[in-house]
C-alpha cells in the first residue's frame, strides 16, 4: 500500500550551494544564479510581479513565467525562494545557485521534529531520495534498544537514532551486520538507578563491543538522568532535558574512520575528560 506523503514545506522548496553546484536533471536547464548586485534589488512585495531571476527559475522548472498563470502555492513558493537566496547573498557576499530539492514526510509517521524528513533531489536520470534510510535507521535503533534493555534487564534506558550517512538498504543487512555502511548519531538516556556515573563506562564499553560486532558506525552519547522515567521521553524534548535538575551528565564515544581507535569524552561529576584509546585497549577494560 503506497504511503501518503505530506509536503514538509512549500510546494516548491529549495536548497542552495556554493560555487558551481547547480540543478541537474534529464534535460539540463539553463543555469540560474543571483549575484550580490542583484541581491540589492528589493524583494518583490506584489504577487503580480516576477523579476527576471524568478522567471528563469520557473522556466527551468517547466512552469509558467507569468504570475497570473501560477497557482497561489507556486507563486508563494517562488517568492520565498527568491527571499531565501537573496538573504544568503546579502549575508555572505557570495554567489549562490538555486538547487531543486523537495522535503516531505510520511503522513502516518509524522515529522517527529525532522527525524522523518525525506529529501528528494534531481539527478541525471530522474530523482533520488533518502526514504529508505529511515527504515534502516529504525531497524538499527530497535536492535540497539533491545540490546540495552537486555543488558540492564530494565526498560529504564532508551536510544534515539538519527542517520548521518547511509549506503546500505535494509534487505542488505545480513544477521544484523551493517558492514560499516550506516552511520548514526544515537542519543541514549538511562536512569541513574540502573546506571550511575561509576557504571556508565562499563556499559559504554559493552555497547561499543556490540556496535563493533554489528559494524555500525556513529557517535554515541549516553546521558544519565536521576528520578526520571526515561520511557516517557520523546525525541522533541531531548534538548530541554539537558537543562533540568534531573540531568547528571554524559559519556560519549565514537570509532575513528579506520575503526582502530575510540575517541571518548565525558562530563560527569563536574569534570570534563577526553581520551583516545585503541580499540583493543578500550574493549579490554571490562568483560561481561
Amino acid at each position: 500500500m503506497k504511503k501518503l506523503i505530506t509536503l514538509f514545506t512549500a510546494t516548491i522548496t529549495s536548497v542552495v550551494c556554493l560555487g558551481s553546484c547547480g540543478r541537474t536533471q534529464t534535460t539540463k536547464p539553463p543555469q540560474t544564479s543571483i549575484n550580490t548586485s542583484q541581491a540589492e534589488t528589493s524583494i518583490q512585495t506584489s504577487n503580480d510581479i516576477l523579476n527576471d531571476w524568478q522567471k528563469e527559475v520557473l522556466a527551468a522548472e517547466g512552469l509558467p513565467t507569468e504570475a497570473d498563470q501560477l497557482t497561489d502555492a507556486q507563486l508563494r513558493s517562488i517568492q520565498r525562494i527568491y527571499e531565501m537566496i537573496t538573504y544568503l547573498n546579502d549575508k555572505y557576499d557570495e554567489e549562490f545557485i538555486y538547487a531543486e530539492t523537495l522535503y516531505a514526510y510520511p503522513r502516518l509517521l509524522g515529522n517527529d521534529y525532522g527525524r522523518n524528513t525525506v529529501t528528494v533531489k534531481a539527478a541525471k536520470d530522474g530523482f533520488t531520495d533518502d526514504y529508505s534510510d529511515r527504515s534502516i535507521v529504525d531497524y538499527a535503533e530497535e536492535m540497539a534498544n533491545d540490546f540495552m534493555k537486555d543488558y540492564f534487564d530494565s526498560d529504564q534506558v532508551i536510544a534515539f537514532f538519527r542517520v548521518n550517512a547511509c549506503d546500505i538498504k535494509k534487505n542488505e543487512v545480513v544477521d544484523g551486520d551493517f558492514q560499516w555502511k550506516l552511520g548514526v548519531s544515537d542519543i541514549i538516556f538511562v536512569n541513574e538507578d540502573i546506571c550511575n556515573a561509576d557504571q556508565v563506562e562499563e556499559f559504554a564499553v559493552n555497547y561499543a563491543k556490540w556496535l563493533y560486532e554489528h559494524e555500525l558506525s556513529g557517535d554515541h552519547r549516553i546521558n544519565i538522568l536521576q528520578q526520571y522515567d526515561v520511557t516517557s521521553i520523546t525525541y522533541g524534548e531531548i534538548a530541554d532535558l539537558y537543562n533540568t535538575d534531573n540531568y547528571k551528565g554524559y559519556y560519549d564515544f565514537l570509532f575513528d574512520s579506520l575503526k582502530k581507535n575510540v575517541l571518548q569524552s565525558e562530563h560527569l561529576n563536574g569534570k570534563r575528560i577526553q581520551n583516545d584509546y585503541s580499540i583493543d585497549e578500550f574493549f579490554s577494560m571490562y568483560d561481561k
